[in-house]
């Protein structure tokens, strides 16, 4: 027997933005957020590790170390926010093709006509998928994005074959 799962509710923005699209066959919502990336989170968790130290133990060593992170913190954060604004929040499935969305805005649409195929990619163990399109255009899938399977059979089904190049 299998257990059915339910799809993570897409984000407001994401869900509003549904209405645009004809026919929509499936949507996917992106299951991370900002704050799960890793060049902030870590700074942020060795910062209060070491202030936790530091304030128990009174050590300069450990004072300085959270000093250091929370700087670390603070620097990242603009680099955060720059990749988070590239990210994909959903994915649509419709009529037309697939659509790429963040927090509502359109990013990325491929059309069927437009769709070549599907690569998966591993870069230092963090697995994506790639749509790549005509004219090297491409919309990426990350290995968070809900139904992910189900997006990426979608997305072979739809692939127009190419002719052979002799």
């Amino acid at each position: 027997m299998e257990l059915e799962t339910e799809a993570p509710p897409l984000r407001p923005r994401d869900a509003a933005a549904l209405e645009r699209y004809d026919g929509v066959r499936s949507t996917h919502a992106y299951e991370a957020s900002w704050f799960h990336n890793a060049t902030f989170v870590f700074p942020l968790a060795a910062a209060l590790i070491a202030g936790a130290v530091w304030l128990a133990t009174g050590s300069g060593e450990a004072g300085g170390a959270a000093l250091f992170f929370c700087v670390v913190t603070a620097v990242m954060l603009p680099v955060v926010f720059v990749t988070w604004q590239r990210t994909t929040t959903a994915m649509v499935v419709h009529a037309e093709g697939i659509t790429a969305l963040h927090q509502g805005e359109e990013r990325q649409t491929l059309g069927w006509a437009e769709l070549r195929g599907v690569r998966r990619v591993e870069t230092m163990g963090n697995v994506r998928w790639y749509l790549d399109g005509a004219e090297g255009e491409h919309i990426v899938v990350e290995g968070e994005m809900s139904g992910r399977e189900q997006l990426l059979e979608a997305a072979e089904a739809g692939v127009t074959p190419q002719p052979r190049q002799e």
